[in-house]
């Protein structure tokens, strides 16, 4: 009898795997489990077009006004206003040769589906701290950061640089770092440990807020951000039927190949993006620059602040 040879084509089923994807990866980013990136039901993305409207409404600044019998209580206007948000439109592929490993086992899909969302978790917190490092850049954001750069991290910073979106400060529900910087907090003794439950996975916590972990939060000359997030402070949407996986056979090489593409978009809210990138979405170099970003909102009401400081003099 001939030997059959299983390959990743005759196991790859892609009307199986898409929705899988886009729950794994939606459990596997912090950003999104965490609940500083939210969706918002009225940003469309299956319209076409490289940027998207996403609305917020104004604060009316209205203050209570002392009721007088027969006389009508004042109203005042609520405000809708929007903001432009650029459309992330991503790609990745891998080769797999016929006798790979990598492949193998029992569980090939949940293999594929485990690599697959594990680098499109990481790509949207990329797409989100290349943001950051640009809107922060914006002259109008500069009293959003705390720029101790000359200076050690201690917990006075910390504590102050949370303070500083005013009284937006109640929103604050996670911390995002560095791993380093997160091993200096704990030497201060700055932060806790939570295990949810025994089902669930354990975080650490600074001043009962979640910290989450990314080593893309890169140091410059020895200085590294800190960024603080108020909850949906960052709004994420996708286009879930351009959610792609894709096979071929390249015969010639002697491999499969997978290919998987989205569209989404990974924007802080309150901001607005000016940017005219040289391809059909902006890349991660093209977000980091700050003339692409500019205020849409009240600063306050951009809910995220900005630490700087070094970790050893």
């Amino acid at each position: 009898m001939a030997s059959e040879l299983t390959k990743i084509t005759d196991l790859i089923i892609p009307e199986i795997l898409s929705p899988y994807l886009i729950e794994d990866t939606i459990h596997k980013s912090a950003f999104i489990n965490s609940g500083i990136a939210t969706s918002d039901p009225s940003v469309n993305l299956s319209e076409g077009g490289t940027t998207v409207s996403i609305p917020f409404f104004k604060r009316t600044g209205a203050i209570g006004q002392v009721l007088v019998e027969g006389q009508d209580i004042e109203t005042k206007k609520i405000v809708a206003s929007k903001s432009i948000g650029a459309v992330h439109a991503l790609g990745m592929g891998f080769a797999v040769s016929d006798l790979s490993k990598h492949f193998s086992g029992s569980d090939p899909i949940g293999a594929l589906s485990l690599e697959l969302s594990d680098d499109w978790a990481q790509t949207y917190q990329q797409v989100a701290i290349a943001s950051l490092e640009g809107v922060f850049g914006v002259t109008e954001m500069a009293a959003s950061v705390l720029d101790a750069s000359s200076q050690v991290l201690t917990a006075d910073m910390m504590a102050d640089a949370g303070f500083l979106i005013g009284d937006n400060y109640s929103k604050i529900s996670c911390v995002a770092m560095h791993s380093a910087v997160l091993a200096t907090l704990k030497k201060l003794e700055l932060v806790d440990w939570v295990q949810p439950s025994a089902m669930e996975p354990g975080y650490n916590t600074y001043m009962e807020k979640r910290v989450i972990v990314d080593d893309d939060i890169a140091p410059t000359a020895g200085v590294y951000p800190i960024y603080f997030f108020g909850e949906g402070s960052l709004a994420y949407n996708e286009n879930e039927k351009n959610i792609s996986v894709e096979y071929v056979r390249n015969a010639a090489k002697k491999q499969d190949e997978i290919y998987s593409s989205r569209i989404f978009t990974m924007h802080p809210r309150g901001m607005q993006w000016v940017g005219s990138p040289a391809g059909v979405s902006p890349t991660l170099d093209e977000l980091k620059v700050s003339s692409n970003w500019k205020l849409a909102a009240e600063r306050k009401n951009v809910a995220i602040s900005m630490l700087k400081a070094k970790l050893t003099a």
